[in-house]
């Protein structure tokens, strides 16, 4: 073990002692450090200068240049004519009789203007509109109250029926539907109310379909009597 660690010792010694005469000698042989001007060498290059393209001549004005044709000579009148004065516009004077008269002297009627049919008045508005600002509720005439159903007399049902009914300008019920359903009473309550009838109502002077909301009670009471 020991004989491996001299070996050792004395390859490094060995490669210390060649690198010593081998760089560290040379170097102090020198004078000093190399001349960069020596090492380094430069090339001169010349750049060309770009031509310049010359500018375009403009053509001078010469005196072939075209001339504009001159036009027919002008010739001095050898008269002078009378103007005629301007005519007045064609203006309607109504007279005491009911008829225009035209300043030239005719005369002329306004019996087409007198008999033209009137203005038509502004159509009713299609779709149903609801009570409320310019217009008012219509007011029921005509009442026809709900038949209680003997099946839901049986069963002891009762309650209240919401119906959404369309009433027409001349009022009257044309459309129903339920919007808060009571199964055994549906039919009845709009059975009854396609029945009633109601004010006409008016929207500037013009009738106008109303879509109302209306109310159909179901009471055990009305169901005792129809039971009797």
């Amino acid at each position: 073990m020991a004989r491996q660690v001299q070996t050792v010792l004395v390859s490094i010694l060995l490669h210390v002692v060649v690198l010593f005469f081998l760089v560290v000698i040379p170097l102090l042989a020198m004078d000093g450090l190399p001349d960069l001007h020596t090492l380094t060498h430069y090339v001169p290059v010349e750049i060309a200068k770009p031509e310049m393209p010359e500018a375009p001549r403009v053509p001078t004005a010469t005196n072939d240049a075209v001339q504009p044709t001159a036009g027919p000579p002008t010739e001095a009148p050898t008269e002078i004519r009378e103007e005629k004065p301007a005519q007045p516009p064609q203006l309607d004077i109504p007279t005491a009789d009911g008829s225009t008269r035209v300043p030239g002297g005719g005369m002329s009627t306004g019996h087409a203007d007198m008999n033209a049919a009137p203005p038509k008045p502004k159509e009713a508005p299609q779709e149903p509109v609801r009570p409320g600002g310019q217009v008012k509720a219509p007011t029921r005439i005509t009442y026809v109250p709900p038949v209680y159903p003997q099946t839901a007399v049986a069963a002891r049902v009762s309650g209240m029926v919401l119906i959404e009914a369309v009433i027409g300008t001349d009022g009257v019920v044309r459309d129903a539907r339920v919007l808060r359903s009571i199964p055994l009473l549906d039919e009845a309550a709009l059975k009854a109310v396609k029945q009633w009838r109601y004010t006409p109502t008016t929207l500037n002077g013009i009738p106008v379909p109303v879509l109302m909301t209306v109310t159909v009670m179901f009471t055990l009471g009305d169901a005792d009597s129809v039971r009797r």
